[in-house]
């Protein structure tokens, strides 16, 4: 393993996506703190770190949806824990960390969507350079290696590491 993308580069990252978002929030005239949603497993770390650098007041709610078995995705998606906190009116911010077919993405905003909120975004840590999916807030573009640590895993080992590896 290589280290991609060292632990003080996330940090500084994190960081100023949070300033922006709680100024996109502010911005937005909406009175509700928005809903922070976490996509469990792998988002763990960056929505950690992102929650306590946001500047507002926000609601944290979580999703637990899987599609992988080891590097295999050709499962669906699974929700293993669903929302708790109901969206109507509000914004929403959904925190991956990586969206690669967007399939757990569709399955997650189908279900945000049904709840009527305001507006919706997409924000994940990482984020492929090409044939990715859209998503609205990222914090660094990757090619196509598997990566782990800060949340992402191999089968479920790795996620605790600081910085971001790419696996040979």
């Amino acid at each position: 393993m290589e280290i991609l993308i060292p632990e003080y580069k996330i940090e500084r990252r994190v960081r100023a996506l949070a300033h922006a978002i709680s100024e996109e929030h502010r911005e937005s005239g909406n009175a509700y703190p928005p809903v922070m949603i976490c996509v469990l497993n792998g988002g763990y770390a960056f929505f950690a770190d992102l929650m306590k650098d946001m500047g507002i007041d926000v609601q944290m709610d979580f999703v637990r949806a899987k599609s992988y078995e080891g590097q295999d995705n050709s499962g669906g998606v699974k929700i293993t824990k669903d929302l708790e906190i109901h969206c109507k009116g509000k914004r929403v911010y959904i925190i991956d960390d990586i969206v690669d077919t967007g399939a757990t993405m569709m399955e997650i905003l189908r279900r945000v969507d049904d709840m009527t909120p305001d507006e919706v975004k997409v924000v994940t840590l990482l984020k492929r350079k090409e044939d990715s999916p859209p998503v609205d807030h990222f914090c660094f573009e990757i090619d196509k290696e598997w990566v782990v640590g800060y949340g992402l895993d191999d089968n479920s080992l790795k996620r605790n590491y600081r910085n971001i590896y790419k696996i040979n």
